[in-house]
């Protein structure tokens, strides 16, 4: 069993071409960085239990009802009657990559705390993996944070863990005190080359990597987007480049994609190599369809994509 925890939110997306100031209609739908994992992890064919708190609303119900018919375990999920489920919403237009607008300071889940999950929920995990947006969504989320980490810890259960840095939710002082301070407990690091300069402020990606392991992280996952990634792990070091994609739809949600990816694979014992060929594959199929994870592959899909991409075999 998998353990993540953090916000999902309903998201409304704007039509491509028209934008949302007009008064146009929205396609609605729901995301969440660890709710995408969770999906990915469970369409993979994996065992993950997802814990948040979403609003005693439509939204809420809705998100739920989805992470259950895609075989995540929902027992860690709550519903507040007193907060709303978070919002998300994206314009499309102009251009391809959407603008993202957040309504999530008085949600559900910017409210829980050290107090609202039951430790039980986590402690048969084979690892729990969490990012830092939970911890920039409140001081109540980050002692929730605090206590998952501290708690896995005392009980040998691996943490991973994906930076994700959001400019829209704390400055990149606040992102580097708050992630150093965690990093000594984190098994696996999953950041962005531009978090990586962040939180080491060097530009190598050698550089980057020896510094995060020096700040107490065991395996370092380095993504340059279409540079490729760089892994620093205990089984080696390996590069791999990403699989070319002829037109991108929708890149959000790619990092969680790549993250489920080699998460997958690294739980089906495959080498480091195949795991970032998975990892990118995985990505590149959402960054092709519209939506944060309804383009996430099952395991036959993931196959077939790589079957019909051979130059990808490294």
């Amino acid at each position: 069993m998998i353990v993540t925890l953090g916000e999902s939110m309903m998201v409304f997306n704007g039509p491509p071409a028209v934008p949302i100031s007009m008064g146009t209609a929205l396609h609605t739908t729901f995301a969440g960085a660890e709710s995408n994992v969770a999906i990915g992890l469970a369409r993979l064919g994996h065992a993950v239990r997802y814990l948040t708190v979403l609003g005693d609303d439509p939204f809420g119900h809705a998100i739920f009802k989805t992470l259950r018919s895609e075989g995540v375990e929902t027992s860690g999920i709550q519903f507040s009657a007193s907060h709303p489920t978070g919002v998300m919403i994206k314009n499309r237009w102009p251009g391809d990559e959407p603008q993202v607008f957040y309504y999530r300071n008085t949600s559900a889940f910017a409210h829980a705390g050290a107090g609202t999950f039951d430790p039980a929920l986590w402690r048969d995990a084979k690892l729990i993996y969490l990012t830092g947006i939970t911890t920039a969504l409140s001081a109540e989320c980050l002692a929730l944070v605090r206590q998952v980490i501290a708690d896995a810890q005392a009980h040998n259960i691996p943490v991973w863990f994906d930076p994700n840095y959001r400019r829209k939710l704390w400055s990149g002082e606040q992102f580097l005190q708050t992630v150093a301070e965690l990093l000594p407990r984190i098994d696996t690091i999953l950041p962005g080359f531009h978090e990586g300069q962040l939180l080491t402020g060097k530009t190598d990606p050698g550089e980057i990597a020896c510094k995060l392991m020096g700040m107490g992280v065991k395996n370092v996952i380095l993504k340059a987007g279409s540079k490729g990634v760089v892994a620093y792990t205990t089984d080696g070091k390996e590069m791999a480049d990403p699989f070319p994609i002829d037109r991108v739809i929708d890149p959000i949600g790619a990092g969680d994609a790549f993250a489920a990816g080699y998460l997958a694979a690294y739980l089906d014992g495959l080498p480091l190599a195949t795991r970032l060929q998975r990892a990118h594959a995985a990505a590149a199929m959402v960054c092709m369809t519209q939506g944060d994870w309804e383009g996430l592959p099952t395991r036959t899909q993931l196959d077939h994509f790589l079957a019909r991409h051979p130059e990808a075999d490294r």
